[in-house]
This record gives C-alpha cells, structure tokens and sequence, in this order.
C-alpha cells in the first residue's frame, strides 16, 4: 500500500484522486460491457454469484473491489481482464516500466501490468504480484488459448485441474487454459511472475 510519510505538497491527495479517477474508469467498462450483452444488474449479479448493489457500487465507482470480486463480476461477460487495464493503447514496440497499462484495483495483495503495448496483439505478456498468502482459488480462470508463466521471485503453486506444482523462482511453467487453474502464492514474500498468453485473453 502506498505511503504518505513526509509526502510533497499535495501528492497523496493526487493518489487519492488519481485511484478514485481510475475506480471510476473501471466502473464505466464493466457497466458498458454489461449494457452491451444487455443484461440487468439483477441479471449479472445472478451470474456472478454477488449482490446487486455491489456491482451497482462498482459500476459507479463506489467502494473498493478486491481482485477476486472483479474476476468474478468479469468471467460471466466473457470480459477479459486485460480490457480492464488503465492507460492508453500504444504504437511504440517499447513499452517503458513507468507507460506499463495497470489493473488499477486498491487491492495491495495483486498486481497486474501488460508487459505488450496492449492486447491486440497475438500475444500478451503480463507482469504479475502475488502477496503472501494470495489465492484465486475462489474463482479459477478458465479461458482459450495458451500460457507460459515464470517465476522470477519468490513461490507459486499452479494449480491445473486436479494437478498442483509448487514453482520457486527460476521455474517455468506451460498450460492449456482451457484447462481451470489457479494460484496460491504459499511463502512469506511477494511472489513475482511474468506469464506470456496467446491469443490474449487474461
């Protein structure tokens, strides 16, 4: 979580604004995808397994969605994750660490960055942040394609169908995402990895 000690002038205000803005932009996507199935709150709720007046919070950019609830509310839409990340689309083959488009949820255990200008190409890189303790299992993803994921710090149990492997840095793994997975990341530090997916659909 972001820290405000001794800060300049006027810059946890301008976080604040700045998480607020993006909240906001998130709300905005998942109500348009949810007009564009044409779909009722009540209806996706349903879906989703939450109540209506979560998703109404969120849709307006009220409140603050853990990771888990946000897969949950976007996998019955068939709305891919990487449609969901703040920033703009870029021409550049370069993609700078500080111009990386961000999943901008005030969730501190997970973090998500494309590594690719955006996910239009045939292949999307992610960068990816696990706190201690961190689990999907809640909501395994499930989706077409194909993934390569490496470990650079830390560990990661992967976890596909009735398979589990426990990966430490260093260690790489492939899968079929058709297949449902998920994560656990099962040490006391922040496990980092970098997952190559193709055709992009995180």
């Amino acid at each position: 979580m972001s820290s405000c000690k001794n800060p300049p002038t006027n810059t946890c205000s301008n976080m604040a604004g700045d998480q607020e803005a993006a909240i906001r932009e998130l709300g905005s996507r998942l109500r348009a995808r949810r007009n564009e199935l044409g779909w009722t709150i009540e209806e996706l709720a349903a879906k989703a397994q939450v109540s209506p007046g979560l998703i109404s919070q969120m849709e307006r950019g009220i409140g603050n969605p853990a990771f888990m609830t946000l897969v949950r509310i976007a996998y019955p839409m068939d709305l891919n994750l990487s449609k969901l990340f703040e920033g703009p689309d870029s021409t550049s083959q370069v993609v700078r660490k500080s111009q990386r488009k961000r999943l901008q949820i005030p969730d501190p255990g997970v973090t998500f960055e494309l590594l690719t200008p955006d996910s239009h190409r045939d292949l999307e890189m992610v960068w990816v942040e696990y706190g201690p303790g961190v689990t999907t299992s809640e909501q395994p993803f499930q989706h077409k394609g194909q993934e390569c994921g490496l470990i650079l710090q830390g560990k990661l149990e992967v976890h596909i169908g009735d398979e589990t492997y426990l990966l430490e840095a260093g260690d790489s793994i492939w899968m079929d995402c058709t297949i449902p997975h998920w994560y656990l990341n099962p040490g006391q530090e922040r496990c980092i990895c970098v997952w190559a997916i193709t055709p992009p659909s995180f």
